[in-house]
Formats: structure tokens, C-alpha cells, sequence
């Protein structure tokens, strides 16, 4: 709520490396240590998923509390613990496949991670185009009980979908919570929800310390101290070193990597399924909670000492180590600034590229609130006295007549990005001044197709698992689908036109901060130019 997903994506691509190098050797390291503590495999792979995933909830608090949450350093945390949060929901889905059946399929792996997606782009390109307009309603009522039941009721709503499609609650909750955030009334929002925030804060962390037995302390503090120890350093320099590398300055690197040695609500989650599960010891449990309890205490300092250590090791450095780290930033540093410069050609591919991208997700979103609604087909028949078979169908034709717009969008960006492409091939002024020699125009033509049929073709594989789930109902084959959708794209092309360009502009504006009408100005310029 109090950050927002605009400026979650500002962020960009740098924070999701960032997680992921973290996450992926965060994870080794815990299993390392478990290993070395003479742990299963399973308590150790356990292990190393917990110490991966930090606390939003405490490090965000400390972030509010020291005015450090819209400074850079505080923004690159919370962007990595997003990125954290989506893991720890994989994560946590993963584990309990494997508890559940002994085995997980890299089938079973992609098919949740599609899942994940199409629920991520769903929630947040859905959320913003209805979420704001139903707060500003709320809003009206000048009542901060009833904004609080309405945000309320959409965390929960958002919550139980992802529950039911087995992905989890607080995905639904977290991204339903970053929409709420852009709205005109966030601060509001932020301060109703405020208390009702820390209330369910505090019976989580008081009735995880009531799962433990304290005469048992003597048992696991001393395991407990050793993955504590190894949790805070490694989680600092793995950080910092992911920050560094990433192009930014030592200083600021440092202070991220000091601002996440926190273990996270998530972890004891993580522990708390195989514990239930008899996947893992009891023991592991009390002494992840410990964990969490001594990096509770120990946070605040670590976070706060930053500048202090930054100057204490700039101070203690060699002068040969210091030339060396300072020639390596500026070096990383140029290398971002010289990949963000775009050219004319690669200007106008990516603005094509976005305009696909955006109604490809709409499409992708369509048909798969489409699946999610065909669920409950039995029980809407029921309610409206209509036979589950033709609700069905005209469900799936209404919603891929939604589609015919997007596809048409798709198709334009398709052709112009292959022009680019083979121009930037072959050379513009050579095709320009030069068509008929040696048959380049021609080969220009070929070249553009082919690109345009391998897209195509692509696009088409990708798609045909979710369209086939709705051309193919009941007893009744694809052509019936396919005749009723063009009758229903000739009669209804205007609403599905003006729906198309309202979900257009949400998706553009959420995902790329733009509008449709700012990318197609951008590329008229560059087309001028």
C-alpha cells in the first residue's frame, strides 16, 4: 500500500537480477549449512529456501520508520523484496509438490510458473482499471469503516482466487495491495489499513512463538546461532556484491545489502509446511524461529550502521583495492548507461515490441479469466436455467470476440517489427538505393516473411493450449465456436473496440507506464526523423 506498483516498475529488470542472484545463492549456501550440520537433504534444501526470502514486513517498517522507503537504496530493497515474495510463493508451491507427491516434474515447475504469470498480469492489469474506480466511489462516502470493509473485501476476494487457483493467498493479497497503492487515495488507504495491518502482524509473530517449547531453547540455540551468523553475513555480501554488479555505486550497494539481513514471514511458512508435513525434523522449526528472532534484534543496528561501515572499510582499504573498485563501478556503470541508448531502429522495434506485448497480455488475460470462469459453469447454469454446454460457449465467444481487436493490434506490430528487422539486416540505403541488384529487394521481402511466419507460428503454439480449452466444449466441435465468434465480432465490433482500447490503455499504463497514444507519437517522430 505504501509503495505502489508504479514505482515498483520503475525499477526495472536490474532489481529482478538482483533477487535472483541473491535467491540462487542464498539458497545453495542454506543447504551447504544444513549438509555441514549433518541435516537430510530435505531439511537442508528446506533450509536454503527459508534463508532466501527475507521480511517485507519488518524491513519496509524500518524503511518507514528511519524515512529511508523513497530514498534509492530503500526503493531497490522493496523491489527486491517483490521479487523475493513472488520466489517465496513459488517456493512455497514447489515444496509442497514435492511433500505431497516425492517428485516434481520441470512439467509441473513450468506449468506453475504460466500460472503464476497469467495471474500476476491478470491481478495487476485488471486490478488497475477496476480498483480505482471503485475506491473514488467509496471514497464519496466520506467513511473511513467503509474504505476499510471495500479494501478489505477486494484483498480477501483477490486472496481467495489465488487460493483457488493453488497458487496462494498472499500473492493475491500483495499484488491487490501494490494497486490500491497508485490510487488518488493510497495515504488514506494506508492509514485506515494501518492498524488492521499491525493487529494481523502481531498474532502472526505471537502465535508462531507459541509453537515453540521454551525448555527445549538448550537443544537448538546453538544451530540456531550458526545459520544466524551465516544468514547475516552472506545475505549482506551476496547483496551488495548482486547491487555492485549491477551498476551501482559501492556506498549505495553497501546499504542495500545492509538493509535485508531480516528473516522473512515467509521462511517460517516455508518451515512451518515441511514441519506439518513430516517432510522435515521438528527441531528445524524452533530453530528457524530463533533465527528470525536474533536477526529480528540484530536488524535494526545492521541497518543503521551503513554509512558508518561504508566509511570504516573505505578508510581500512588499501588504496590499491580502492582504485581497483572504483574503475570497476565506473566501468558498470557505462556499460548500463551505453545499454539504455537506443537507436533509431531499435527505438521503433521496441515501441512495436510494446504495443504487441501489451495486447498479447490482454489476450493471455482474456482467455484465462475465460478457464478460470468455465469452472463454475455448473453452478451459473443452474442459477440462470441455461444448459452448461451453450453457457460455455457463449462465455468462450464472447470472450474471444474480445480477442479479435488485440489480434488485429498484434498482427500490425508483427509486420512492422519484421520490417525493421530485415532493414536492419540488409541495410535501409542499400535496399533504398539499390532494389533491383542482385534481387535485395526481394531478399528483403523474404526475409521479412520468414521473421513475420516464425513469429506467427510461435504465437500460435504458445496459444493453442488455452484456445483449445475453449473452442472445444461439451459436444460441440470448433467450427460452432468459430461461425458464432465472427457472427458475434460483426455485431459487436464497436463495444469490443471501445473495451479493447480501455483495457489497452490500463495494461500500457501499468505495465509500461504509457498510454497507446504515447507509444504511436513516439514512433511518428522517429519515423519523421
Amino acid at each position: 500500500l505504501e509503495f505502489g506498483w508504479e514505482r515498483i516498475r520503475q525499477m526495472g529488470i536490474r532489481v529482478i537480477l538482483i533477487g535472483t542472484i541473491e535467491i540462487g545463492l542464498m539458497i545453495a549456501i542454506g543447504f551447504e549449512v544444513g549438509t555441514l550440520l549433518g541435516w537430510s537433504v530435505k531439511e537442508s534444501v528446506f533450509l536454503g529456501a527459508a534463508l532466501s526470502i527475507s521480511s517485507s514486513a519488518i524491513i519496509i517498517k524500518i524503511l518507514h520508520d528511519t524515512g529511508s522507503l523513497f530514498k534509492p537504496h530503500g526503493k531497490l530493497i522493496v523491489g527486491i523484496l517483490v521479487v523475493e515474495d513472488f520466489a517465496a510463493v513459488l517456493l512455497l508451491s514447489l515444496l509442497s509438490g514435492v511433500i505431497s507427491t516425492d517428485s516434481t516434474t520441470p512439467g509441473d515447475i513450468a506449468g506453475l510458473l504460466v500460472k503464476l504469470t497469467l495471474f500476476f498480469i491478470s491481478a495487476l492489469g485488471l486490478g488497475a482499471l477496476f480498483a480505482p474506480r471503485i475506491v473514488n466511489f467509496v471514497a464519496r462516502f466520506k467513511s473511513h469503516e467503509t474504505l476499510l470493509i471495500v479494501s478489505l473485501a477486494l484483498c480477501f476476494g483477490l486472496a481467495l482466487i489465488a487460493e483457488q487457483l493453488g497458487i496462494s493467498a498472499a500473492a493475491g493479497a500483495f499484488i491487490i495491495g501494490t494497486v490500491l497503492g497508485d490510487t488518488s487515495h493510497s495515504k488514506e488507504l494506508s492509514q485506515t489499513m494501518g492498524p488492521v495491518r499491525d493487529i494481523f502482524a502481531a498474532l502472526f509473530f505471537v502465535s508462531v512463538g507459541m509453537l515453540i517449547d521454551i525448555t527445549l531453547v538448550a537443544d537448538f540455540i546453538l544451530p540456531a546461532l550458526v545459520v544466524s551468523v551465516v544468514f547475516i553475513t552472506a545475505k549482506v555480501i551476496i547483496t551488495t556484491v548482486a547491487t555492485f554488479v549491477m551498476g551501482h555505486d559501492g556506498r549505495l550497494a553497501l546499504k542495500v545489502g545492509m538493509g535485508t539481513p531480516q528473516l522473512g514471514e515467509f521462511s517460517l511458512a516455508i518451515i512451518k509446511v515441511g514441519a506439518d508435513h513430516s517432510a522435515i525434523g521438528a527441531f528445524l522449526y524452533p530453530v528457524t524461529v530463533v533465527t528470525a528472532a536474533i536477526t529480528c534484534f540484530v536488524y535494526p543496528f545492521i541497518f543503521r550502521s551503513a554509512s558508518a561501515t561504508y566509511i570504516l572499510i573505505h578508510r581500512k582499504s588499501p588504496n590499491l583495492l580502492k582504485n581497483y573498485v572504483g574503475i570497476l563501478s565506473d566501468w558498470l556503470i557505462s556499460i548500463r548507461t551505453v545499454l539504455s541508448i537506443q537507436g533509431p531502429i531499435t527505438t521503433k522495434v521496441r515501441h512495436s515490441s510494446k504495443v504487441m506485448l501489451v495486447n498479447f497480455s490482454i489476450i493471455a488475460v482474456l482467455i484465462g479469466v475465460a478457464t478460470f470462469l468455465l469452472r463454475f459453469v455448473p453452478e451459473l447454469s443452474e442459477v440462470i436455467k441455461l444448459h452448461e454446454s451453450i453457457l460455455a460457449l457463449v462465455i468462450s465467444a464472447f470472450v474471444l470476440t474480445l480477442c479479435v481487436p488485440s489480434a488485429i493490434f498484434i498482427w500490425k506490430s508483427l509486420q512492422a517489427i519484421t520490417d525493421d528487422l530485415s532493414t536492419a539486416i540488409l541495410g535501409r540505403t542499400f535496399i533504398l538505393s539499390s532494389p533491383n541488384i542482385w534481387g535485395k529487394a526481394n531478399l528483403h521481402s523474404l526475409i521479412k516473411d520468414s521473421v513475420l511466419m516464425l513469429m506467427v507460428g510461435f504465437l500460435l503454439i504458445w496459444s493453442l493450449p488455452f484456445l483449445s480449452q475453449l473452442l472445444f466444449i461439451g459436444s460441440f466441435s470448433a467450427p460452432i465456436p468459430i461461425i458464432l465468434i465472427a457472427a458475434l465480432a460483426v455485431l459487436t465490433w464497436r463495444t469490443s473496440s471501445k473495451i479493447h482500447n480501455l483495457l489497452q490503455s490500463a495494461f500500457s499504463r501499468t505495465f509500461l507506464g504509457e498510454f497507446p497514444a504515447d507509444i504511436e507519437l513516439e514512433t511518428k517522430k522517429d519515423a519523421q526523423i
